[in-house]
């Protein structure tokens, strides 16, 4: 296994909201690992790509996060993940900032290459959800006929009632039921 892309990026603290210093290691397998320094003795935390990251965000982007002091807002990168946690990261440069984007997407979807041996993961599922459009359930009356009878009616002082049922599975006319 080969490291793809390696170096320090600046990382905002999830409760205090500071920012701390960080060495970056990408993986061709995916795996994202962070640490205190560059000796990478002290393993701060580690995010899977292809299973954990659902979106990538950088620059404007990115809500509700303030860059360090001295740095453009186009220089921020956001990890979102499928467990609601967000890794916020700011590069260098706005340049470094794309190269890591760029990079971190290609580890979230392309199988790595190590030699002439395919490395993969087996747990690895699709990377983000397709978009949903929200909808209102349809209302049982969309699927009624209205030419139907479906009223009471007395016949020789028998209460007669017509049952329509608005199946849509159904390859014939229902029949009606007298109750």
């Amino acid at each position: 296994m080969a490291v793809v892309k390696s170096g320090w990026l600046l990382r905002q603290s999830t409760i205090l909201k500071r920012w701390k210093k960080n060495w970056f290691d990408l993986w061709s397998d995916g795996h994202l690992i962070y640490y205190d320094d560059q000796t990478r003795q002290s393993v701060e935390d580690k995010v899977h790509m292809p299973v954990d990251c659902i979106n990538i965000r950088t620059g404007h982007e990115c809500r509700d996060i303030q860059p360090p002091d001295g740095k453009p807002k186009d220089c921020v990168l956001q990890i979102v993940c499928r467990d609601g946690k967000i890794l916020s990261l700011c590069a260098e440069s706005m340049d470094d900032c794309l190269a890591w984007k760029f990079t971190l997407q290609d580890s979230r979807t392309n199988t790595a290459y190590v030699g002439s041996e395919v490395m993969y993961d087996d747990t690895a599922v699709a990377s983000s959800p397709p978009p949903y459009t929200a909808y209102a359930a349809p209302n049982p009356e969309d699927f009624m006929d209205s030419s139907l009878p479906t009223k009471s009616s007395f016949v020789s002082g028998i209460k007669i009632t017509t049952v329509i049922w608005p199946w849509a599975c159904w390859q014939e006319q229902p029949q009606a039921w007298p109750w």
